[in-house]
């Protein structure tokens, strides 16, 4: 293996993901809609806070303690839904941008959610089996208004389906309806569809190919894509951009990355993200160049999908870009002045709020069957879902064709309208 950059070498552009970006989005979105002032108020903090310590007992008998937390954002349309992570500098307000922008996002999919977020300041890496599952029972014990017409929590960073499992039997015997229906993204043997652990990555791939092919008039098969992040979204959208025709010549994780050689046909996504995520493996994988993780932020690429939930994109290095399309697949992976930069130079930057409307669509068809409402097949999940992902871009262009507004503008007008609409029902 050829070395292209010494990674070793390479400044990192990892920083903390920006989470209050959702904030300056909404409140533009708001001001440009012209929400009245109760709504726009209402609209613009968090309806219910909760911040508890997560006491748990480790292997050696002794216990340790977390922060954690569950930030509902607005329930008009619906019950509270949102993501569940376990993130060593997670905080409070990180919570809350990422509800304000789970409201957001399931607006813009049409689905009868709110949003919702939280989970625990703690490093899922450094525990054992055992402990994590102290630390998940003792979370669900203690956070109230769990349940399925009240707040269901989704897996994100640091989470999975089996965490899924453990809270819906935590909360077992405190909660209103199905208990199972308390969380979506369980396994298949609780009710979970397959599909829905990888429908974020699906929906940035979907998205990505939508807007690739019908507004820049370029089919995904002529098309070059890097991939910042190899965790389930990354990895996903890459091996679906790629089956579909797409050639992805860069990937990498937060620490190192890997291109394809100039003469080659591209990455293997199925191999790389394995090699990626163990660093120390790279120097044995043969069919690519090692580089710095900025070298595959600015490689000459048609398509950049940032997949890490960390901030890649600043206002310092945007100009280094030099994607024609560069797709937020996680919150916060590129900050507002980042944007403008990207925007200045006619860059299209399609927001995470659309990129992955596929999670709440994907929650919601999940605990239409958890509440016993349908009971739909796998074949049937996919096909519902694609089909209102696709309605879910179609609502955005629209928008965005209409009123003359960039992709963020139009997804954030989307989902406020929407939101805003409801509250004005219910005065």
């Amino acid at each position: 293996m050829t070395p292209f950059n010494d990674s070793t070498t390479d400044e990192s552009s990892r920083i903390d993901p920006d989470l209050d970006a959702p904030w300056t989005y909404a409140t533009a979105a708001a001001r440009r809609l012209g929400v009245p002032d109760d709504i726009e108020q209402r609209l613009l903090y968090p309806t219910h806070r909760q911040r508890i310590t997560v006491l748990f007992e480790r292997d050696d008998g002794s216990h340790g303690v977390c922060e954690g937390y569950r930030v509902r954002h607005d329930g008009v349309r619906g019950p509270y839904m949102g993501p569940h992570r376990y993130d060593p500098a997670l905080t409070g307000n990180d919570c809350a941008g990422l509800a304000a922008a789970t409201t957001i996002s399931a607006a813009i999919a049409d689905v009868p959610f709110g949003g919702a977020a939280g989970g625990i300041a703690v490093d899922p890496s450094t525990l054992s089996r055992s402990e994590r599952v102290s630390l998940t029972r003792s979370y669900a014990a203690r956070i109230t208004g769990l349940g399925a017409d009240g707040d269901v929590l989704v897996p994100d960073v640091g989470t999975d389906e089996r965490t899924m499992a453990r809270v819906a039997d935590a909360v077992s015997n405190r909660v209103d309806g199905p208990q199972n229906a308390a969380v979506a993204g369980k396994p298949p043997a609780l009710g979970g569809h397959r599909e829905i652990t990888r429908a974020a990555g699906y929906s940035v791939a979907h998205v990505t190919q939508d807007i690739l092919e019908t507004d820049h008039d370029r089919p995904l098969s002529d098309a070059t894509v890097a991939v910042y992040g190899t965790g389930h979204i990354g990895a996903t959208a890459a091996r679906l951009l790629e089956f579909w025709g797409g050639t992805v010549i860069a990937m990498c994780s937060d620490e190192a990355g890997l291109t394809a050689p100039e003469s080659e046909n591209g990455l293997d996504t199925d191999l790389v993200p394995s090699y990626l995520e163990r660093p120390g493996a790279l120097s044995s994988y043969d069919d690519g160049t090692t580089t710095g993780t900025q070298n595959v932020l600015e490689r000459d690429v048609d398509v950049l999908v940032l997949a890490d939930p960390v901030t890649a994109v600043t206002a310092e290095n945007a100009d280094a870009m030099r994607a024609e399309i560069v797709v937020e697949g996680a919150t916060g992976s590129m900050t507002p002045g980042g944007q403008s930069v990207l925007e200045d130079r006619d860059v299209t930057v399609v927001p995470d709020v659309l990129a992955t409307t596929g999670r709440p669509i994907a929650a919601h068809l999940e605990w239409i069957g958890s509440v016993g409402r349908d009971r739909m097949s796998d074949a049937r999940v996919t096909n519902e879902f694609g089909y209102a992902l696709t309605d879910a871009v179609e609502d955005v262009r629209d928008r965005r064709e209409s009123c003359s507004l960039s992709w963020r503008e139009a997804a954030y007008s989307v989902g406020l309208s929407r939101v805003a609409a409801a509250h004005e029902v219910v005065r």
